[in-house]
C-alpha cells in the first residue's frame, strides 16, 4: 500500500482482503490428481464476508484412503460439475485477494497446474500459508497441524479434510493471528509475509522510549514465569531477572529502570520458574559482580524465604549436592506449549541437554534421550555447563524444594524395557495431579 505508514496497525489490517481456501484431491500428484472439493472464504474488514463450497467431479476413481480421509465418495461426486464448470467462479471469488492456505505450498501450485491444463494464466495472487506462519510465530511449537491450531486456539472444527471446515478453521487461525499482528503493532503489510524476529509471541521487545506504564501492563498480564533483560549501548547486558509474579520484582524492575542506560528491555516467557533459571543462567555470568550477588540475594528471599543462605552459597564448592542416588538423574517438567514437556539432566541443566518432546506421542523419543543421556552420565561422559557457583547453589535448594513439593516428574534412573510401562503410569499420574498451568499460546507477550 502506498500510505501505509499513515495507517493505525487496526487500519493497515482491515484495508486488507483475503480469499482462505482448501483444497481436498485424489492424491498429492499435481499432474495426475484432481481436484475433489474446494472451500473459500472471504474475509474483509477482518469479518467472514463470503463463503462458497464445491464438491467437483475428478473423472477418476478416488482412491479408498481418500475416501476414508475425507468421507467424499464416489456417489458424492457423481453428479458433481467438473472443474472446467467452476474455475471461473472460484477465480472470481479469490479476486485479487491475498489467498491464505494452512499449506499453501500444495494447495496454491495444485491449484496452478489445473489453469496450466485449462490453458488458464496461473494465479499471480499474493499468498500466506498460516502453517508457516504458526512456526514464525510459536518458534518452539512442535505440531502445526490444523487440527492441533485449531485445538489450542479453542477453533471449531469439526470436519477435518472437508474443504470448507478446514478453509474456516484456517479462517479463525488467520484471524486469530491478524489481531496478534494488530496487538504488536504492526506497520507494513511486508511484515505479514515475514513475521520472523518481529511477533514471536513468547517475547517482546522495547525500546527506551516506550512509556513504562505501557510495559508494567504487559507483565502484569504474563501468567507464566519469564526472563527480563536490559541491554545498554552495542547490546551490552546491564541486568537480567527471572521472574514468576513474584511480590517485589517488579519494585525491583522499576528501580533498575531508573537507574542503568538501558536502550533495551527483552521479555521471554519461559514455561515454569525451573525453566526461566536456566535460561537465565547464561545471562547471569554477563551482570555486573556486585549485581550478581544482589540477583542471587533477591532470588532467595523471593523464592526460597525460609532458607537462609551462608556464605558458602556464593562463594565456596557446593553447598549442596545433587547426588543422583538420592534426588535423580533427570527433571520433566511442562513446557510453555500445551501437551509438550522437557526433560534435562540433572548434571547438565542447560538448553543444549534439554529435549522438547511432545506426550503422549513421543514415549519412544524420550526413551531413547533417557537411554542416550543415561549412557554418558555412567560414563562419565555427559558434558557439563559450569554455572556460577552462587547461582548453581540456588537452583539446588530450587530444585530440592520443588521436589518436596511433588511439582517435578524426578526420573531417578532410565527405566528398562520391563519398567518402561510403570514409568508411563507415574508420569500420567503426575501430569494428571499437575496439569499444564499456561494457556499458551492464547495468552502471549
Amino acid at each position: 500500500m502506498n500510505n501505509e505508514e499513515n495507517l493505525s496497525p487496526l487500519e493497515l489490517v482491515k484495508s486488507l482482503k483475503f480469499c482462505i481456501f482448501d483444497l481436498e484431491t485424489t492424491g498429492g500428484n499435481h499432474k495426475t490428481d484432481k481436484i475433489i472439493e474446494i472451500g473459500l472464504v472471504k474475509v474483509e474488514n477482518l469479518e467472514i464476508t463470503k463463503t462458497k463450497n464445491f464438491l467437483i467431479q475428478p473423472e477418476m476413481k478416488i482412491p479408498d484412503f481418500i475416501q476414508k480421509l475425507t468421507t467424499i465418495t464416489q456417489s458424492d461426486v457423481k453428479l458433481a460439475p467438473i472443474i472446467e464448470d467452476v474455475i471461473d467462479e472460484i477465480l472470481e471469488f479469490m479476486d485479487d485477494s491475498i489467498l491464505v492456505a494452512h499449506n499453501t505450498s500444495f494447495d496454491v501450485p495444485f491449484l496452478n497446474s489445473v489453469l496450466r491444463r485449462l490453458e488458464r494464466p496461473e494465479l499471480t495472487n499474493k499468498s500466506i500459508c498460516t502453517n508457516l506462519m504458526t512456526k514464525y510465530l510459536i518458534p518452539n511449537l512442535m505440531n502445526t497441524n490444523l487440527n492441533y491450531m485449531s485445538r489450542i486456539f479453542d477453533i471449531s472444527h469439526n470436519k477435518a479434510h472437508r474443504a470448507l471446515d478446514d478453509a474456516l478453521a484456517t479462517t479463525h487461525l488467520l484471524l486469530n493471528y491478524l489481531n496478534i499482528f494488530i496487538d504488536k503493532g504492526i506497520q507494513k503489510v511486508n511484515h505479514l509475509y515475514y513475521p520472523r524476529g518481529r511477533f514471536e509471541l513468547d517475547r517482546i521487545n522495547f525500546k527506551r522510549e516506550t512509556p513504562v506504564d505501557d510495559i508494567f501492563k504487559k507483565i502484569k498480564k504474563i501468567k507464566s514465569s519469564f526472563v527480563i533483560t536490559l541491554k545498554g549501548e552495542n547490546g551490552v547486558i546491564l541486568f537480567a531477572l527471572p521472574c514468576q509474579q513474584k511480590l517485589g520484582e517488579m519494585e525491583e524492575l522499576q528501580k533498575k529502570l531508573a537507574e542503568l542506560p538501558w536502550e533495551l528491555l527483552t521479555i521471554r516467557l519461559t514455561g515454569p520458574f525451573i525453566e526461566a533459571l536456566i535460561h537465565f543462567s547464561g545471562l547471569f555470568n554477563k551482570l555486573d559482580s556486585s549485581l550478581k550477588y544482589e540477583v542471587i540475594k533477591f532470588l532467595y528471599d523471593k523464592h526460597l524465604p525460609s532458607y537462609k543462605p551462608t556464605q558458602k552459597d556464593f562463594d565456596e564448592e557446593m553447598a549442596v549436592q545433587l547426588e543422583s542416588d538420592n534426588f535423580g538423574d533427570f527433571i520433566i517438567c511442562h513446557h510453555l506449549v500445551p501437551e509438550q514437556l522437557i526433560i534435562y539432566p540433572v548434571q547438565a541443566l542447560n538448553p543444549k541437554s534439554e529435549l522438547v518432546f511432545r506426550y503422549p506421542g513421543h514415549q519412544k523419543k524420550l526413551l531413547q534421550y533417557l537411554n542416550s543421556k543415561s549412557s554418558r552420565i555412567d560414563a562419565n561422559k555427559l558434558k557439563k555447563v559450569h554455572h556460577h557457583i552462587a547461582l548453581k547453589n540456588f537452583v539446588n535448594h530450587y530444585l530440592l524444594k520443588e521436589k518436596e513439593d511433588n511439582n517435578l516428574f524426578i526420573v531417578p534412573k532410565k527405566p528398562s524395557a520391563k519398567t518402561s510401562d510403570d514409568f508411563f503410569k507415574k508420569l500420567d499420574h503426575f501430569l494428571e495431579g499437575n496439569p499444564n498451568p499456561f494457556s499458551f499460546p492464547r495468552d502471549y507477550i
